[in-house]
C-alpha cells in the first residue's frame, strides 16, 4: 500500500514536472513566435527604408556576390529582383567598373572602416559619392562591404558652373587672371615633368584709353572683345588664352618649340593686320604691342616671374614702336 502511495505521488510529480516543461516550452515558441513576428517586421521596415531613398543601397561579400539591393540600384541597373539573384558584381558590370569596385572596396576592408569616394558613372555621366563601409561578423571578421551610393550630379554641375564663372572673363569670355594663373601653374609642372620648355605671350591693346576718352567706354569694350577674338582666331582651343586686366592679354600656345616662335607672333600679327583692313573707316587702328618669354625646365621660375619677363619684353616693343 505504502509503494502504491509512492508512486502515485512519484507520478503526479513527474506529471507536474511535465506540464512546467510543456508551459515553459510554449512560453519559448510563443517568445520565438514574437521574436521572429518583430523580426520580419524589423527587415520589413528596414526593407521600406532602404528601398524609399534616392540612394543606391547593396551590400556585396568577399567573393563579389550580391547580398542585398535596393530598389533604386535595381532600377539603375536596370535588372529585377529575380534577375539578379545569385549574380556577382561582375556579372551586372563592366570590366572597367569591376575593376574600380574591387580597388575600391578593397581598400575599405583592409583599413575597416567606411572610405568615401566621388565617382563619375560610366553608365550615364552622372556623379556620385560613394560610401565603402566594412561588415563584419560575430567574431570581427570582415565578410562583406555595403555601398550606399548619393546622386551628386546637380552639385558637380553647379561647382563646375561656379568654377567657370570664376575663371572666366565677364566682358571676353576668355580665361581672367585667376583661370591663367592655375592652368599655367599645371603646366609648368608638366613642363618640369616633361623636360619640355613653354613660351608665353604677353599682349597689350595699344591706345585702350584714347579708344575711351575720344568715343566712349562702349566702343573700347567693344575694341576688348574683338582683340579676344582675333587672339581666339590665331591660336587654338588647346591653347591658354586670357585677359589679365584692363588692356593685357596673355597666350601660352602649347606644343610650341625652337624655331617655331616665330609663328606665335606672325600669326597674330596677320590677323591683326587683316581685321584693320575689313575696318579701313574707322578713326584709329587696332594695334598690339607683344612680348614672348620662354620658360626653361632647367633653370625654373614662378609665373608671376614668367609674366614679368615677358611683359618686359612687350614693353621693348612699345618703346621701339615710339622711336619710328
Amino acid at each position: 500500500m505504502e509503494d502504491k502511495e509512492k508512486t502515485k505521488e512519484q507520478l503526479l510529480k513527474e506529471i507536474g514536472e511535465l506540464r512546467q516543461r510543456l508551459s515553459e516550452m510554449k512560453e519559448s515558441e510563443l517568445k520565438r513566435l514574437q521574436y521572429e513576428k518583430a523580426l520580419m517586421e524589423s527587415e520589413e521596415k528596414y526593407r521600406s527604408l532602404v528601398d524609399s531613398t534616392d540612394d543606391s543601397i547593396y551590400l556585396i561579400d568577399r567573393d563579389g556576390k550580391y547580398l542585398f539591393i535596393n530598389k533604386r540600384h535595381l532600377s539603375r541597373l536596370g535588372f529585377s529582383e529575380e534577375e539578379v539573384k545569385g549574380k556577382s558584381y561582375r556579372d551586372l558590370h563592366s570590366r572597367e567598373e569591376t575593376e574600380l569596385f574591387i580597388e575600391r572596396s578593397g581598400k575599405a576592408i583592409k583599413q575597416g572602416k567606411s572610405i568615401q569616394y566621388e565617382y563619375a558613372s560610366l553608365r550615364d555621366a552622372r556623379y556620385f559619392l560613394q560610401t565603402y563601409s566594412p561588415v563584419k561578423n560575430s567574431a570581427g571578421e570582415t565578410v562583406a562591404v555595403t555601398v550606399i551610393s548619393k546622386d551628386i550630379t546637380k552639385r558637380k554641375h553647379m561647382e563646375d558652373e561656379l568654377r567657370t564663372v570664376s575663371f572666366t572673363d565677364d566682358l571676353t569670355g576668355l580665361y581672367n587672371r585667376r583661370g591663367f594663373l592655375v592652368l599655367t601653374q599645371q603646366y609648368l609642372k608638366m613642363a618640369n615633368r616633361d623636360k619640355q620648355g613653354i613660351f608665353m605671350l604677353y599682349a597689350d591693346l595699344d591706345g585702350l584709353k584714347d579708344i575711351n576718352d575720344k568715343f566712349g567706354h562702349r566702343e573700347g569694350d567693344m575694341i576688348l572683345n574683338e582683340t579676344a577674338k582675333i587672339l581666339k582666331d590665331s591660336y587654338r582651343d588647346s591653347d591658354i588664352i586670357a585677359r589679365i586686366g584692363g588692356d593685357e592679354f596673355v597666350v601660352i600656345p602649347i606644343g610650341i618649340v625652337g624655331n617655331d616662335t616665330v609663328i606665335i607672333t606672325d600669326r597674330l600679327q596677320k590677323k591683326i593686320d587683316a581685321y584693320n583692313n575689313l575696318n579701313n573707316l574707322r578713326d584709329y587702328k587696332l594695334e598690339i604691342s607683344a612680348g614672348l618669354a620662354y620658360y626653361d625646365p632647367r633653370n625654373p621660375c614662378s609665373v608671376d616671374e614668367l609674366l614679368e619677363k615677358a611683359d618686359n619684353m612687350m614693353y621693348e616693343q612699345k618703346r621701339r614702336k615710339k622711336r619710328l
